[in-house]
């Protein structure tokens, strides 16, 4: 056969040596570039919570940084909890805001529910928690679990409960305060009511009386102080320092479906998430989380728990800016996850133990951060292996989850 092309005069490759050629050329090769990294999936919806631990994904959102890696974003504030959770299940949201152990719960089927993967590859903000009481109970209950047994006895001798409402009865803040009432001998799944409601509706509901104490994030905390409603009886950095509180969850099967999209949200929320713990930001920050479409509250409630002051309501203040909410420690620790799920067995959650260390890798996917991190030419994610000690000084070792979890008097523990 003759391969001499009309027009030139060259000779024309044959099939075979296009096919030799194409094998020499690196992986990616499309013509004359590589193949295109551009999202799967350009039009992203990403739910979110009103408090104030959403702020790095509406940033990303309002300052351009989803726009920045090819993603054309909505913003969908949810209810509650729970919605966040279930929307993103559904597939109406791709990624979303959620409780730091929702994504936990959903991946093993916690208290019997479908086990249906969730990936939180990065880690959303951290500290910016309270616990506070009505002001009735200031004085009253204090950051020593003795104060709240001796209420709890007087609430008893009276036939009345005692009432605290959680933003997710098996969130950060509920197993906390559990933890935290178990330190007086107290099962606060026996002997006190728990009620899940909106951080919104927190202060509003202590105000007319439904509950006596509750915990969330803020800026509904400084709210409460501010408007005489409520006190803080403790911050959730005195109980664990830098702790996590919000991942940002996708579908594990979305993810693996949408590689390239996955990456570009991360590394949006990434550089969005350096902006907002610039300190300079804050105060721009604040304006933008305050607007109606977002936690709909005016700046002055928001800016000063940006900017890490802190009022407990009965005369105690502290300025200290490092002990706040922060957005740009993203690494999701696998010593994090394991306290939580050590927590979920404790009460009887899990029926047995949970696969901690598989569970943990599921759920975490480090390799997708650590991918993201080096795109944006960030050093290398590390992790964290050494032990962790709360505010009453026991240690959990990640290399022990079991031990630890069995380890307490006050528990509720199912299984083998």
């Amino acid at each position: 056969m003759n391969n001499i092309h009309a027009a030139t005069g060259l000779h024309a490759p044959s099939r075979r040596d296009l096919l030799k050629a194409a094998a020499l050329m690196p992986v990616g090769w499309a013509g004359a570039a590589y193949a295109s990294d551009a999202p799967e999936q350009t039009d992203v919806n990403i739910g979110f919570v009103a408090v104030e631990s959403c702020g790095s994904l509406v940033a990303a959102h309002e300052k351009g940084f989803f726009a920045k890696h090819g993603l054309k974003s909505t913003m969908t504030l949810q209810n509650g909890w729970a919605a966040a959770r279930d929307k993103v299940i559904s597939g109406e949201n791709h990624a979303s805001h959620l409780k730091y152990d929702q994504p936990l719960a959903s991946t093993i089927g916690l208290l019997g529910a479908p086990k249906i993967p969730i990936v939180a590859p990065f880690t959303l903000s951290r500290s910016g928690s309270v616990f506070m009481v009505s002001t009735s109970m200031k004085g009253k209950l204090t950051f020593d679990p003795a104060s709240w047994r001796a209420v709890l006895e007087e609430r008893k001798a009276k036939n009345e409960t005692f009432t605290i409402a959680l933003p997710l009865p098996f969130g950060w803040h509920g197993l906390m305060y559990r933890y935290f009432l178990a330190n007086a001998g107290i099962n606060a799944d026996k002997d006190m009511r728990l009620i899940t409601l909106p951080p919104a509706q927190m202060v509003q509901n202590i105000r007319v009386g439904t509950m006596e104490a509750c915990s969330m994030v803020e800026p509904w905390g400084n709210r409460g102080v501010a408007d005489g409603i409520t006190s803080i009886v403790m911050y959730g950095h005195e109980m664990w320092p830098n702790h996590p509180i919000k991942a940002l969850g996708m579908r594990a099967d979305w993810a693996e479906k949408n590689p390239r999209t996955t990456q570009a949200i991360l590394r949006a929320v990434q550089e969005a998430a350096t902006w907002c713990d610039n300190p300079e930001n804050r105060p721009e920050l604040a304006r933008i989380l305050s607007g109606p479409s977002y936690l709909n509250t005016p700046v002055k409630y928001i800016l000063p728990t940006l900017l890490g002051q802190f009022d407990w309501g009965d005369g105690r203040k502290e300025t200290a800016p490092a002990k706040g909410i922060g957005y740009a420690n993203t690494v999701p620790q696998a010593r994090e996850a394991k306290w939580h799920l050590t927590q979920f067995r404790r009460w009887g959650m899990t029926d047995g133990a949970p696969d901690y260390d598989g569970a943990t890798q599921a759920v975490l996917r480090p390799d997708l951060h650590t991918q993201a991190m080096r795109d944006l030419g960030l050093p290398a994610p590390v992790q964290d292996l050494s032990p962790l000690t709360l505010w009453d000084g026991v240690t959990f070792d990640p290399a022990k989850p079991e031990a630890y979890a069995t380890s307490f008097a006050i528990n509720s523990l199912k299984g083998a």
